[in-house]
This record gives structure tokens, C-alpha cells and sequence, in this order.
């Protein structure tokens, strides 16, 4: 029995997995561990999933798709649930709003078959940061800790500089693209 669905079934369960994360950071009571915990666990659906690929000797342009989607979703919701449990201040809107922005425009371009977008290194360390941020953020809440909280922000601020720096290497090249000689 071939096991080469496993990685696209993780994907998809990211996918899905990542509304309910960022419905628990919503609505978990005060002080509780259970947001973080399931985004930790969500998130390492990205590594698993990645490591089964290879593992399995089963990468599809489906998985090589959907795997940065799931990725965005889970970043995406947990980022407008945890700006919207601060009262939409700037300090969460801004970098929410650049990433967002920024992965929308992405997997919109990443659409078109005429563009070439792998994903890049940078973009790699783009979604580490992130995820890291988030967890950071989560983690703090429960323990009322400041220093993790802000460490948190920053990583997320600096996943957001790097958003938008990304974006404009893909944009750069893709203009670079259509202007060469056939």
C-alpha cells in the first residue's frame, strides 16, 4: 500500500486546522496553554509534511502549492485573531497587515502559469520568524511574561520587513522576466 498521500493529506489538514487555531486564540479562556499548543502542533505539520515528501519520495506541484497556503492560513488567522484580541492597536495591525497583504499578492501571482515563483530561502526564514513570533506571543499571554511578548512582536515585526522585502525580490524578477528578449 502506497503511503505518497500523506503528505498532501497533512497540507490539507493544516490548511483546515489553521481556522480552528486562530478560533482558539479567540475564544480559549484567560491564562490557558491550549492556543499555543495547537498552533505549535499545527505548525509542525509543515516540517512533517515536508520530511514525509522526501521521505516518501512523493512531491507533487499540488503539495509544492498548497504547502505555503497552509502556511499561510495558520500565519494569517492567528495574526488577525491575536490583533484583534489586542483591540486592532498598530503594534499588531501593521505587521498583520504587511504579511497578509503580502502573502495574498504572492499566491496570487504564484496562480498565474506563466510565473515561476519558487520559494525562496529568505521567504523560508520569512515563515520560521513568523511562526516563532506567533508562538512567542501565545506562550507570553499565559505567563503574563513582557519579555517574551515583545520578543514575540519584534519577530513578527522583522517577519513583516522581511515580507515586504521578499515581495519585491518576486516582483523584481518577475518584471525582469517579461522584459528579456524571446
Amino acid at each position: 500500500m502506497s503511503l505518497s498521500w500523506i503528505p498532501n493529506a497533512l497540507t490539507i489538514a493544516r490548511c483546515v486546522l489553521a481556522f480552528g487555531v486562530g478560533g482558539l486564540i479567540l475564544c480559549a479562556p484567560a491564562f490557558s496553554y491550549m492556543p499555543v499548543i495547537a498552533f505549535v502542533l499545527v505548525a509542525l505539520t509543515d516540517f512533517l509534511d515536508g520530511w514525509a515528501a522526501r521521505r516518501l519520495n512523493a512531491t507533487s506541484a499540488f503539495g509544492a502549492f498548497l504547502d505555503p497556503v497552509a502556511d499561510k492560513l495558520l500565519v494569517g488567522t492567528s495574526l488577525l485573531a491575536l490583533t484583534a484580541l489586542e483591540g486592532w492597536t498598530l503594534v499588531f495591525l501593521i505587521p498583520s497587515a504587511a504579511i497578509i497583504t503580502r502573502d495574498l499578492i504572492a499566491t496570487g501571482l504564484r496562480l498565474f502559469p506563466s510565473i515561476e515563483m519558487p520559494v525562496s530561502r529568505l521567504a523560508k526564514w520569512k515563515t520560521a520568524l513568523e511562526m516563532i513570533g506567533i508562538a512567542g506571543v501565545l506562550v507570553a499571554s499565559p505567563w503574563l511574561n513582557e519579555i517574551l511578548r515583545t520578543g514575540g512582536i519584534a519577530l513578527v515585526w522583522l517577519a513583516a520587513f522581511l515580507s515586504v522585502y521578499t515581495l519585491g525580490l518576486y516582483v523584481g524578477a518577475i518584471l525582469a522576466e517579461t522584459k528579456r528578449p524571446r
